[in-house]
């Protein structure tokens, strides 16, 4: 038996009308591509207001505050990012920044006692994914890690039936994911020159080194290592946690996998991967990753001893029903949908697959020690 499965956006709108004093006063860090897509999102739903932007590019701020402006918000802006998250009008964050600062910023909000809303990958390595899963434990505060699959309704029900045997036991998960961003014509190199400021001392400060100026690196990060993860983090994690949610697995036993580099001078995280998962329960899960291919492709296949159940990508962006989970969750303190704790082990997987990757070693995670080991 096969299931074949077609994945469609619902643009429902759920945002209702409320009180100006029962709104969420939301602090925005990160103006690109996702952060502008958040604030729209965010604009759409009456109960929320945008109190403040920080971005390390002008423009970006400057052209994000002016759209939250023009919906009737009091929006100020904000050129370090610490100063957002230290303004007592601000009760929720949304961290939308490269990678490498996803953890640290996560931190410090929580600390500051904000609510947070952190883009995936969640983390740049393993030791900063365990520090903020403690962290997590230990703090009152609202998590909600940008796994949009986790309130979309297709996922949602899927995993039911899944749970309820409509494949048997699992035992296989197959699944592609591609995209053309490093291919040319669509990957921007060489010669970009910015007329208005970026202060790229403070984009780059929470890097584990320093190098000088470079645009290169403000647009491509994720293709250094250094900042980002690449195509295996950058693909590999949504995909990842969608059939970690439709299958209930969760941290990995055994990761190994092969990459090839990229043809880009300094990029160097793999361009494409082959990954192999071991699950404790016996689980085996292939998924193979690809930056350079000619169009953007997602299928997956699940398959049980009863049946199998195919996923053919067709446009996916659950993002508002994500949002407004997170600020339900901030009202009613309930738990939100994508959790540290629930959402860490498809990062984790990544981020062990990478490592495999330069390693050229079979990486295993060590479920009592909470640490990840290399054979």
């Amino acid at each position: 038996m096969t299931r074949r499965l077609f994945i469609f956006t619902s643009s429902s709108t759920l945002a209702a009308q409320v009180a100006p004093s029962k709104q969420v006063v939301v602090g925005v860090i990160g103006a690109g591509f996702r952060g502008l897509q958040l604030l729209r999102e965010c604009l759409a739903d009456a109960s929320v207001r945008i109190g403040a932007v920080c971005e390390t590019y002008e423009p970006r701020m400057f052209g994000a505050v002016a759209l939250a402006r023009s919906q009737g918000h009091a929006t100020r802006y904000y050129r370090i990012y610490g100063d957002l998250i230290a303004d007592r009008d601000i009760e929720a964050v949304l961290i939308a920044t490269p990678d490498f600062w996803h953890c640290r910023m996560t931190l410090e909000a929580l600390q500051a006692g904000k609510d947070v809303y952190v883009e995936q990958p969640l983390c740049h390595s393993w030791q900063e994914g365990v520090e903020l899963l403690n962290a997590e434990k230990e703090s009152r505060q609202i998590v909600q890690v940008g796994s949009q699959r986790r309130s979309s309704l297709f996922f949602t029900e899927t995993a039911r039936q899944l749970a309820g045997g409509a494949a048997g036991h699992i035992q296989m998960v197959q699944a592609l994911r591609t995209s053309n961003y490093l291919r040319p014509g669509v990957l921007h190199r060489g010669g970009v020159k910015f007329r208005d400021p970026l202060n790229f001392p403070d984009w780059q400060a929470g890097a584990a080194s320093q190098v000088s100026y470079s645009p290169d690196r403000f647009l491509n990060w994720r293709f250094y290592s250094m900042y980002g993860g690449g195509p295996v983090a950058d693909l590999g994690v949504h995909i990842l946690d969608g059939l970690h949610m439709l299958t209930g697995a969760a941290y990995p036993a055994v990761v190994k996998a092969s990459g090839i580099p990229s043809k880009e001078e300094g990029f160097d995280a793999a361009e494409r991967a082959a990954i192999v998962v071991e699950y404790p329960n016996g689980m085996l899960l292939s998924l193979s990753i690809n930056g350079a291919a000619p169009n953007k492709q997602e299928h997956s296949l699940v398959e049980g001893d009863g049946g199998r159940i195919q996923i053919d990508r067709q446009s996916l962006d659950p993002t508002r029903r994500h949002l407004a989970n997170f600020f339900d969750s901030v009202r009613t303190r309930r738990p939100p949908n994508g959790s540290v704790s629930k959402t860490l082990p498809a990062t984790l997987v990544c981020q062990m697959a990478n490592l495999a990757i330069t390693s050229n070693r079979v990486v295993r995670w060590d479920s009592v020690g909470s640490r990840v080991t290399a054979d």
